[in-house]
Order: structure tokens, then C-alpha cells, then sequence
């Protein structure tokens, strides 16, 4: 599965990298991939960034690819391909090996059932991080334990569900890490998070956090449909977040 470049970089070694990742990486780790691949649309970008952005063509690369259960595992997988491209390399000899490979990571999100929304929640990720890593707005390339909140359901299908938000956590049944010959990569998986355990990782750790959505079944799968789990704490959220969820 790789696309068939028709603007820079084109040369041989950079397709060979998008090979090794779509073609050997991620079938031995989500098993099966399908044929096709889901673009981050023009549309997205351009509310992420602004109508008055000029769009890079290259940006049309970035897709999100959706991974239906197999032997390897028994959720749905959506996981983006091109972050861990290495956009601004000209030269072969300028790679790292020992250094991280473009962005220097992929996002990963798992869903119970297939699902629309999860395409959707990537894609406006996607976009975001794009316009931060070739500085077209203000923000972070995201790193684990990040977290932010999704202004609405993170299924829009489901307008009461109070799962509103997002954390950053590392895999536990795939490998969290895998290199390229441009560098290392991690996967960064999204795991959709409630306003109260939002409220618990900002005063208690996003560590200890993680260990609990993994404790109580929410994670590494996000059920939008889901309720709060049991804290053993409760905190209140700051007053600029609330209406945020």
C-alpha cells in the first residue's frame, strides 16, 4: 500500500521509507490492511488552518488507515500514516537514524465496532498537528500524556455521551515504538477521556490515570458510549475547562 508520489520528495528512498512502514511495519503488528487508505481531505484542512491558508500539496498525503479485526486483534484500529515521514528531508544523507523520523510518531485510536467518527477525530488531529509542525498556528506536537478536550461528544452520533476529551497513552498489546531508516517512531494512542478523569490526570498524574482507564476496560478501546469510571478520587475541573465538556 503506497501512494504514488506526483510532487517532492520523490525519490526512491523516500518511497522506500513509506514501504517499510505501510507494506512491513504495520501488517506484523495490526495484521491484514486493506487496500485503501482514508486522505485527510481538503475540507478539514482548511477549517483547521483557515480558508485563507495555502494548502501544501504534499499535505494530501497524510491519510488515516482503518484496520477491521483479525487474529491480531479484536477491536477496530484507525491509525494515520505519513507523521513519521521525513517531509523536510532533501537528502538522503541528512536522515538520523538514531533520531526521530519526521514528526517522530503516528496516531493510533481503537474503536469496539467500525466507526466514522474515529476517522473524523484524526483527521482534525491531523490537520492541527500539521499546521503546528509547519508552524501555520500556535500549539504542541503532541508527546504521550497529552491531553485536550474535544469542545463536543467525540462521537457526534451520541450528544449526551460525557466521553469529551482526550488523552495520549502509550500501547500495551503492540509495540509502543518501531524504526525506520530515518528514524524512530512511537504511537501515540488516543483514548477518549470524561471531564472528572480528565479532572483526576490534572491533579493525580496521567500516569496513574492511564492505569486506571486500563483497569477498568477503557482502554486501549474507546467506547464513546461509555460512562465515567470509578476514581478513587474526585476533583473538580478548572473553571476555563468546563464548558469545554
Amino acid at each position: 500500500m503506497v501512494f504514488e508520489f506526483e510532487t517532492p520528495p520523490s525519490q526512491g528512498w523516500f518511497e522506500e521509507i513509506w514501504r517499510r512502514r505501510e507494506d512491513e511495519i504495520y501488517p506484523s503488528l495490526f495484521g491484514l490492511m486493506p487496500d485503501t487508505v482514508i486522505p485527510l481531505p481538503l475540507e478539514t484542512l482548511r477549517a483547521i488552518l483557515g480558508s485563507d491558508q495555502e494548502i501544501d500539496n504534499t499535505w494530501r498525503h497524510y491519510a488515516v488507515i482503518e484496520v477491521a479485526p483479525n487474529e491480531k486483534h479484536a477491536d477496530w484500529i484507525y491509525v494515520t500514516s505519513a507523521f513519521s515521514q521525513p517531509w523536510k528531508v532533501e537528502n538522503p544523507a541528512e536522515l538520523e537514524p538514531n533520531g526521530s523520523s519526521g514528526y517522530g510518531y503516528e496516531l493510533l485510536l481503537r474503536t469496539p465496532e467500525r466507526a466514522g467518527w474515529a476517522v473524523d477525530v484524526l483527521h482534525r488531529l491531523s490537520a492541527y498537528q500539521i499546521g503546528v509542525y509547519y508552524e501555520r498556528m500556535k500549539g504542541k506536537l503532541f508527546r504521550w500524556h497529552d491531553w485536550m478536550p474535544l469542545n463536543g461528544p467525540i462521537n457526534p452520533a451520541l450528544p449526551t455521551t460525557p466521553v469529551r476529551g482526550m488523552i495520549l497513552t502509550h500501547p500495551r498489546d503492540i509495540d509502543a515504538r518501531f524504526d525506520l531508516s530515518s528514524g524512530g517512531v512511537e504511537f501515540l494512542q488516543i483514548v477518549g477521556i470524561t471531564g472528572p478523569e480528565l479532572a483526576y490526570g490534572i491533579h493525580q498524574g496521567f500516569e496513574r490515570l492511564e492505569n486506571l482507564l486500563y483497569e477498568a476496560g477503557a482502554a486501549p478501546t474507546t467506547d464513546p458510549a461509555r460512562t465515567t469510571i470509578e476514581l478513587p478520587l474526585q476533583f473538580k475541573l478548572p473553571v476555563q475547562l468546563v464548558s469545554r465538556f
